[in-house]
Order: structure tokens, then C-alpha cells, then sequence
């Protein structure tokens, strides 16, 4: 394995001393190794787009490349600036990225791995972004050559990481309010106060590997709930197309702080058009829980303060079992667009399981139980 200190040594004698992107379970030792070395300036971004954007304006003020992370599924964000503000015909910057390779052919992973894994490679050649993938015996001499290859041609290049390459790294320390309850368990009061008819849109993760456990235990069914599977931050545009076309159907959107920072500028145009139907739950544990726990930037932001200001008409925050029944019950008596913002502390149960339930077959029922097919 690769050591994640040593990591930060050779990218400190190769003059990189900052760090900028959106986490990987892939490296996740070695995030944590960015939090807690003073070697790395280390900056948490909200979404890929924002991290190679950070990373051009570093470079615009130093004159030296930072270092710019992110999953493989992320990086599809990332084209646009990659072809336009990184280019060698506008801009010509360079970038060292390291992506880690989610879905690799013939490794089992989660199903919206599975097409970003096999076509990644080609997609970097398609970029005519040059990439090599790491491996243990030679990683000093890769990235230092995919450095080099970097700042010679003023172009990004992308160094490939496949799971297991870096060894493990205590997480930094922070306190958590041990009197908040855990997603789950806000999750069940949510499920057991909203009308049996709501329909749910779950974020992409453990949010929705809970939602499935929950309706497992409550011989519910699922049909009444779209599990969002890849498609980080992109929650609560679904639920927003499906309520503005379903106005007679109640929507709910259970969000996560990460995913609904990835995707602010949604709460926008949700406030802009107050579909009464919808209604908007952020779950704010201030991590990226399913990478591992990495923190997000929640613990500086007002989700109810941007959701004012994006135009929804009644927001509600609610950080123990009184709070959610209380406010569940509120948004349902208003019939308007509403917005929730849950506390609840980091963490879920080791023996969480998985939907055994495919994609494809949870898009069908949902559909049908709408009454789209």
C-alpha cells in the first residue's frame, strides 16, 4: 500500500502544498491525512465543478498547481471547465487531478459505478487528457512524471486510483452532540408522521439504503419511493419534475447537507416556482457519510436562510423526535412548499444493508405507483 504521509511528502517536494476537491471512499485515508497535516492547505469543495475551478484560480495567483481530488463519477462534472477553462486553446493550465476509479471492470461495485468505470480511461483519451493509473511499486516515479507532463504542456493530467492503493488514516478528531439522534432514526419519525400516500425521493448513499431498510422492517412496500442511485445532488430536481407534472400527488425529497451543497442553485428554481405539493427535507449531519464521513461545509451554512431567500414560503428546523413530529405535522396542515433542516449526528449501523431491488425494477414500481405507466 501506499502511505498516505509519504504521499504528502513527494507532492510537497514536488512543490504542491495544497489540496482541493470532493471526497472518495477510493482515498479516503488519504483525505484524512489533507485534514490533519499542517503539509496540505486542504479545502473542502461542494461539487467537482467548483474543486478544478478553486484549483485554476490557485494556479492563476501562484503560479503552481494544487492538487485537485474527486471519484470518477464526479469528474463527469468536470468537462465542461476540463475542455474550456483548462484548455491548451483558451487557457492552458495545468492540474495534477487524482480520481479514483469507482466501477472498475471486473471488480464488483454499486451500479452507478458501472458505466463511468469501463468508459473512464476512454474518456480521458477523448479529453486528450493524458492519464496514468497508480500502482504500488512506482507511484513516486508516476506522479512525478504526470506532474512534469502537466506543467510542461499547460494541460491537466489525471492520476487513476484503484481501490485498496492507499493505507488507512485516523479521521480528525471533532465532537459530535451525542444528544442528536442518527439519520435513521430521523428518517423512521419523518416516515411514521408524513401521510401513507407521500412519495419519496431519497439522496444517493446510506439515506436511501436506510429509506429501503425502514420500509423492509415496516412490511411497507417500496413503490412509493425513488432511491436515487449515483446522481449526487440531483434529488431535488427529480422531485421537483415529478411534483410540478404530479401537482395532485404530495412529493417529499429527503436531501443530505452534502448532496443538497453540491446542487444549491436547485433550491432556486424550487422557490421560484412553490409547487404547494413538494416538500424539502435536508438531513444535515455535516459529513459526506458515505465516503466515509469526510465533513462537509454545513457547520458555517443556514439552510433555512438560503431557503428564504430562494423563496420558500415556510421552513421548519427540528433537531430532536419532538421537533420532527411537530414540523412534519405543520407542513402537511400548510399545504405549501415547505422546508425541513434535520440535525442529526454522524454515524449508521454497521450491518446496514443494500436494496435487493434493482434500479431498473424500483424506476418501474415507482412509476406505476404514480400512474406514469
Amino acid at each position: 500500500m501506499i502511505s498516505c504521509s509519504e504521499f504528502v511528502d513527494h507532492l510537497n517536494a514536488l512543490g504542491i502544498d495544497t489540496a482541493v476537491g470532493v471526497p472518495d471512499s477510493t482515498f479516503k485515508g488519504l483525505i484524512s491525512c489533507f485534514e490533519s497535516t499542517e503539509k496540505i492547505n486542504h479545502i473542502t469543495a461542494c461539487n467537482e465543478c467548483e474543486a478544478v475551478a478553486v484549483s485554476a484560480g490557485y494556479y492563476l495567483a501562484t503560479n503552481r498547481p494544487a492538487l485537485t481530488y474527486m471519484q470518477n463519477s464526479g469528474f463527469g462534472k468536470t468537462i465542461n471547465p476540463c475542455t474550456s477553462l483548462y484548455s491548451r486553446e483558451i487557457y492552458s493550465i495545468p492540474g495534477l487531478f487524482l480520481v479514483g476509479w469507482r466501477g472498475k471492470p471486473d471488480e464488483k461495485d454499486e451500479p452507478q459505478h458501472k458505466t463511468m468505470g469501463r468508459i473512464m480511461l476512454n474518456l480521458f483519451n477523448t479529453l486528450e487528457i493524458p492519464c496514468t493509473v497508480l500502482n504500488e511499486s512506482e507511484w513516486k516515479k508516476q506522479v512525478s512524471e504526470t506532474y512534469r507532463v502537466s506543467r510542461a504542456n499547460e494541460i491537466p493530467s489525471v492520476l487513476v486510483v484503484p481501490k485498496g492503493l492507499f493505507d488507512s488514516f485516523p479521521p480528525s478528531g471533532r465532537q459530535e452532540d451525542s444528544a442528536l439522534l442518527l439519520r435513521e432514526q430521523m428518517l423512521e419519525l419523518v416516515i411514521e408522521h408524513l401521510a401513507a400516500d407521500t412519495f419519496f425521493v431519497s439522496t444517493t448513499g446510506k439515506t436511501s439504503r436506510e429509506l429501503f431498510e425502514i420500509r423492509e422492517r415496516n412490511n411497507q412496500g417500496h413503490a412509493g419511493d425513488f432511491l436515487t442511485v449515483g446522481s449526487m445532488g440531483c434529488a431535488s430536481a427529480i422531485a421537483f419534475g415529478i411534483a410540478l407534472n404530479k401537482p395532485e400527488k404530495r412529493i417529499c425529497i429527503i436531501d443530505g447537507d452534502g448532496a443538497a451543497l453540491m446542487q444549491l442553485g436547485s433550491m432556486a428554481t424550487i422557490g421560484h416556482y412553490q409547487l404547494k405539493n413538494l416538500m424539502h427535507i435536508i438531513i444535515d449531519n455535516n459529513a459526506h457519510e458515505s465516503t466515509g464521513g469526510q465533513p462537509t461545509v454545513s457547520d458555517s451554512v443556514d439552510f433555512g436562510a438560503i431557503g428564504k431567500a430562494c423563496g420558500y414560503p415556510y421552513i421548519y428546523y427540528a433537531q430532536n423526535e419532538k421537533d420532527v413530529c411537530d414540523s412534519v405535522k405543520a407542513v402537511q396542515a400548510a399545504d405549501a412548499l415547505s422546508l425541513l433542516i434535520i440535525k442529526c449526528r454522524k454515524g449508521s449501523r454497521k450491518d446496514l444493508g443494500r436494496p435487493t431491488t434493482t434500479p431498473e425494477e424500483n424506476k418501474i414500481a415507482f412509476m406505476k405507483k404514480l400512474g406514469s405507466v
